[in-house]
């Protein structure tokens, strides 16, 4: 079982964990220093910020435990190997990084808003709070951007696993639907311009802070001086004059001001609104001055601005490569389906494309590669095929002439044992010895014809002469013919046939040789007493069985033994081996069906099955001779 899909939630569940954690103390360690956050206001905003962040984080990452749930029957399929999966299983396991992300995402965003603004501690104003909000989503959209890689390429590995026609059903229907392009276009837009954004938000925070802390040391400074220069008691007639005034200019400038006659010291206090209280000592009492403590909001129309032009700039760019991207890809494609093309194989076209993209670049030449080795490869199986041609041509004339020259002594031998026996002087014994003389040339004769027409199947070259003829002749001429092939065993051929005796149009001298190669088996194999030919109607077909109801010829061996492909095993009798492999190409010829049936009720053993055409009734009966092309090779 591959790790890569057993192993795939865990794995995108501990990637996005990791995540969390690190970006949370990227928050943590940097918040205070690019805001300028000092004391406990620093603390409790990094600290409320991080917890946010891995709150919402933890809720995301409990929602993909429970997005797994319908693919566990996939991906264990996946695992082992198995073929069955559904084109569209693997289209929405293929959609999921995006919305695992996303699951990741915005539980986290909710959080950061939630923990800075609605949750935040009494210290952190309102703004403070806001400007350590978009901090965090800066860092959170940041941090996006790698996990998705991540996520992505554990989803491929377990996706690399789906048998390939099936992922190339997948790729095909995408590629048809245009969803690949503009995935394509997508991702390059946002692989651009999204950093550059959050590049754009993020300096102006830091920026935009540093200005604020300058603005608010300016007004505490001013504050101070307002409370010591403008509200002290001056010498002279009267004692406070212009102290009205100073405090009405206060008042317009955002600060105001009161005159306290208790003595206090000097100190400052901060409002979770923002407004900062200064409280200075004075030589008769002391003076309290409130005044907001910033005139700054958390981003400037300016960095906004120049934040929308560097965004306008990236999306423009993130286009055009991804356009051109496209376009190499597209390229790439159409060379890889050029690979099997006869021009590509025969040299004339050239693959390797320009492309702007080293990536697609270095495709490009793979494929040229590639394509030269198919041209090598084709030139090579150009030859084998050329080769394994003339070795067929060169086996059909050996077994030919091999044949032909077995034949003629042969019948010479088969006719003076007539011959001899026909003699007046011939003793039991003699008669006995030229029966066997006579049954084993026979045998023997059989044998080279088998030969004969196996080589005339493998060049083509068999011409089948097809006559009417009733099922019931065929299947006695078969049983017949097994009888005279197995003429050491005596059981009996019992023919059955149910339904109309129908017309076939057959060679009155393959067809019958073929179906007695299977009955001459069953009578050599059997462990029953008799052997049944059956025969049935079906429709516009016939179908004849021969039974073979033996334990040591099982399904499997028979089908063994039918295959053209196979050699003869060891002890296994090799003429046998042809005759039913010729037999099956015989009735491959004659537009037939062979196929081996397993008999369960009888003992075990099985039955083999012809299925052959019958004449319509009705149809006038006539013999045509034809010669059927190459049909599987008989040895």
């Amino acid at each position: 079982m591959s790790a890569a899909a057993t192993r795939l939630r865990p794995r995108v569940i501990g990637i996005e964990l990791g995540f969390s954690l690190g970006a949370a103390a990227v928050v943590g360690v940097l918040a205070p220093h690019l805001l300028l956050l000092s004391g406990p206001i620093a603390i409790q905003g990094a600290a409320t910020l991080a917890i946010g962040m891995i709150a919402g984080s933890v809720v995301g990452c409990l929602y993909v435990v429970f997005r797994f749930i319908p693919y566990r029957y996939l991906l264990r399929s996946l695992a082992v190997g198995s073929a069955a999966i559904e084109p569209h299983q693997l289209r929405e396991l293929s959609s999921e990084p995006q919305r695992t992300l996303t699951f990741w995402l915005v539980p986290s965003i909710v959080g950061i808003v939630v923990s800075t603004t609605l949750l935040r501690p009494p210290l952190l104003d309102l703004t403070a709070g806001i400007t350590l909000c978009l901090l965090g989503l800066v860092i959170i959209s940041v941090t996006s951007l790698p996990l998705y890689v991540l996520v992505r390429a554990a989803f491929l590995g377990a996706l690399e696993l789906a048998p390939h026609e099936i992922m190339r059903e997948v790729v095909e229907e995408a590629e048809h639907e245009g969803r690949i392009e503009q995935r394509l276009s997508r991702r390059m837009l946002a692989a651009v311009t999204m950093p550059v954004v959050f590049l754009a938000i993020g300096a102006a925070l830091v920026v935009n802070a540093h200005v604020r802390r300058a603005d608010e040391r300016d007004r505490e400074e001013t504050a101070r001086v307002f409370a010591r220069a403008a509200l002290e008691s001056g010498p002279g007639v009267v004692r406070n004059a212009g102290i009205a005034a100073a405090l009405e200019r206060g008042r317009a400038r955002g600060f105001t001001a009161r005159l306290d006659p208790s003595k206090v010291g000097y100190s400052v206090t901060r409002s979770d609104d923002g407004v900062v209280v200064l409280r200075a000592p004075l030589e008769q009492g002391s003076a309290e001055v409130r005044f907001s403590g910033s005139t700054v909001g958390f981003l400037s129309s300016f960095a906004v601005f120049v934040a929308l032009i560097a965004t306008g700039i990236a999306g423009f760019l993130g286009t055009a490569l991804g356009a051109t991207l496209a376009r190499d890809l597209r390229g790439a494609t159409r060379n890889v389906r050029e690979l099997g093309t006869d021009a590509v194989l025969s040299g004339s076209t050239r693959i390797l494309r320009s492309a702007r993209f080293r990536v697609v670049a270095d495709l490009g030449r793979a494929i040229d590669r590639l394509a030269q080795r198919f041209r090598v490869f084709a030139i090579a199986q150009e030859r084998a095929i050329e080769a394994r041609k003339g070795a067929v041509r060169m086996r059909g004339l050996f077994f030919a002439s091999v044949s032909h020259d077995l034949k003629a002594p042969l019948n010479a031998i088969l006719g003076f044992t007539e011959l001899a026996r026909k003699m007046e002087n011939v003793t039991p014994g003699q008669v006995e010895s030229l029966d066997l003389i006579e049954r084993r040339g026979r045998e023997l004769l059989v044998l080279i014809e088998t030969i004969l027409d196996a080589a005339r199947v493998e060049a083509g070259q068999l011409t089948l002469v097809l006559d009417p003829m009733d099922v019931a002749s065929l299947l006695n001429e078969a049983a017949q013919k097994g009888r005279e092939l197995a003429s050491d065993r005596d059981a009996p051929v019992v023919i059955e046939i149910s339904g109309p005796n129908r017309f076939l149009r057959v060679d009155r001298v393959r067809m019958p040789s073929a179906l007695a190669t299977f009955v001459a088996h069953a009578l050599r194999t059997t462990e029953s007493p008799t052997v049944r030919l059956l025969a049935s109607s079906e429709k516009d077909r016939v179908r004849i069985e021969v039974e073979i109801l033996s334990r040591r010829f099982t399904v499997s061996r028979l089908e063994a033994m039918l295959d053209p492909n196979r050699d003869p095993e060891a002890g296994e009798h090799r003429g046998l081996a042809l005759g039913l492999r010729l037999a099956r190409a015989v009735t491959e010829l004659h537009n037939g069906k062979l196929e081996v049936v397993r008999r369960k009720n009888q003992g075990g053993g099985g039955a083999l099955c012809v299925t052959l055409h019958a004449i319509p009734e009705g149809t006038p009966l006539s013999s045509t001779s034809t010669r059927p092309p190459p049909g599987p090779t008989a040895g």
